[in-house]
């Protein structure tokens, strides 16, 4: 039977039922057969016994009648009454005659055929007879001397009426005799009947019960439970029950029940899974929302410290080109002074003039000076303060720095030049004080002052290079501030999508948390759920 187990529930169910119908349409085919039968063998016993007999039974009742008829007209008082009743003696012949006929019809076989012949000429001797005594009398008056042989004909008529009754009982009871014998086979045939219909009964009834008990228990083995705990089940996981345990005590291996219950196992680990990553993926969306705001809050910073820097540096820039300014004049000037210097020389009875004049230049170059060393000090302050915001601004200042320290470089060797240049005036004017009184010395004071005068002149023309340098550096340094501003900017509008989207990724967590909060999963419930919070 193996192989009918692995058949589907609904071939066996189908299979079940046709059996079942099967039996069914067996046992109505065998009863149409045995009522057929029976109303067959009915039809005919109505329509040949039955009513053979009626015919037969009115034959006698026609024949009485007839008999009694002439014994009336026998008794009448008067003429009249006697030929009334002899006509009604001749009605009730004929009758008699008109029922042999159809009771003759109704023969079948050879010896009911011979019975009703036999009767017939019975019946046709009894009406000859009658009609014989009902002639006499309607030839000759009634009177005492004709009662005799009227009496004799009538007894006649009489004798040939027993005989015909006779033959007519006869043919009543070969027509009970048949009509017994067509009970009896309509008894055997419903005996038999009931025999066959009772076992085919009996064995459909015995089939359902065991194809039903068969299917009843493959279908619970199946199911492992009653339909209603797999119908309780199905409710309970439908509605989010994971909590409730099924019990599979009676299932066995491969039934609804056990399967059911590793369903349940499977998707409340699943759900459980599921619970603890949405909590982890919202506190994560927390977090990473609140790293983003800080880094956009950091990100706004640098921005405005990127800002002040391009300030700081276009301010530099303005005192840088400046002190190139400066630095021309003073290259003139120093030019002028060699100038000076040689047409002094040349100038020697000039000289007091002419170191009047030097002297008042040194005053000017020393006031020069001043301003190039007060400068050179800004232009180190400055530096030193794009240095530090170099350092602050991190990786991405770096290069900054690096021009920063060049600045800073040339503005501590602009302000070493300007001492030594203001040390150099300081001395040249004092030379020149003792000028006054050393003229003799004028000579050789004069090319001191010319080798000295052409070293400030290269000096004051390293001056002016180096501003020019530091011009361009400052101006790539605040090119590169202005990239850095705006790769921040970026970055901050960056940050912002990203704290938004941090945002979007919370809410949604939260919501499939709220989701896959409608499953109960009894002691292993998920924690609650992680609340997102703008910081």
């Amino acid at each position: 039977m193996r192989w009918f187990r692995g058949w589907r529930v609904g071939v066996k169910l189908i299979l079940g039922f046709l059996a079942v119908a099967a039996i069914a349409a067996l046992i109505g085919a065998l009863g149409l057969q045995a009522t057929s039968q029976v109303n067959q063998m009915a039809r005919l016993m109505y329509s040949q016994e039955v009513a053979g007999i009626r015919h037969a039974s009115q034959t006698q009742l026609r024949l009485v009648a007839a008999g009694s008829a002439a014994r009336a007209a026998l008794l009448a008082s008067d003429k009249g009454t006697s030929i009334g009743q002899v006509y009604a003696m001749r009605d009730h012949l004929q009758g008699a005659s008109a029922e042999i006929e159809k009771l003759a019809a109704l023969s079948q076989t050879p010896d009911e055929q011979a019975t009703v012949a036999d009767a017939a000429k019975a019946v046709m001797g009894y009406a000859e007879a009658l009609e014989a005594f009902a002639s006499q009398l309607e030839a000759a008056e009634m009177d005492v001397s004709s009662v005799a042989a009227y009496e004799a004909a009538l007894a006649n008529a009489v004798m040939q009426g027993e005989m015909a009754e006779m033959m007519v009982n006869m043919v009543v009871m070969n027509k009970q005799n048949t009509s017994a014998a067509l009970a009896d086979q309509t008894t055997a045939v419903y005996d038999d009947a009931v025999i066959r219909l009772g076992a085919l009964t009996a064995f459909g009834a015995l089939l359902a019960i065991v194809l039903g008990t068969f299917l009843t228990r493959g279908l619970v083995r199946q199911l492992g439970g009653e339909p209603a705990d797999v119908v309780r089940v199905v409710n309970a996981v439908a509605h989010g029950d994971l909590a409730t345990e099924v019990d599979v005590r009676r299932a066995r291996s491969g039934s609804v029940m056990l399967a059911m219950e590793r369903m349940r196992l499977a998707l409340s680990a699943a759900v459980g899974q599921v619970h603890a990553s949405s909590n982890s993926i919202a506190e994560g969306a927390h977090q990473i929302a609140g790293g983003n705001t800080d880094l956009a809050r950091r990100t706004d910073e640098q921005v405005a410290s990127l800002t002040q820097a391009a300030a700081a540096m276009e301010q530099l820039a303005g005192t840088v080109s400046s002190n190139a300014g400066v630095a021309q004049q003073a290259a003139n000037m120093a030019l002028t002074a060699r100038h000076s210097a040689q047409h002094g020389g040349e100038v020697v009875n000039a000289v007091v003039q002419t170191m009047s004049d030097i002297s008042q230049a040194s005053r000017r170059v020393v006031d020069i000076i001043g301003v190039i060393d007060t400068i050179a000090f800004q232009t180190n302050i400055l530096a030193l303060n794009a240095a530090v915001e170099a350092a602050r601004a991190g990786e991405q200042g770096r290069g900054f720095a690096v021009v920063a320290s060049e600045v800073r470089g040339l503005a501590q060797k602009s302000a070493a030049a300007a001492r030594d240049i203001k040390q150099l005036i300081l001395n040249s004017t004092q030379k020149v004080d003792e000028g006054s009184h050393m003229v003799e010395q004028a000579g050789r004071a004069m090319s001191d002052i010319v080798h000295e005068v052409s070293q400030v002149a290269d000096l004051i023309q390293e001056i002016s290079r180096a501003t020019q340098e530091q011009t361009d550096g400052i101006a790539q340094v605040n090119v590169a501030v202005a990239g850095l501003t705006q790769l921040t900017q970026q970055n901050a509008t960056l940050v912002e999508a990203s704290a938004a989207a941090a945002g979007g990724l919370s809410h949604q967590a939260g919501h499939l948390l709220d989701v896959m909060g409608v499953f109960n999963l009894g002691g292993r419930q998920a924690p609650a759920m992680v609340t997102y919070q703008p910081v």
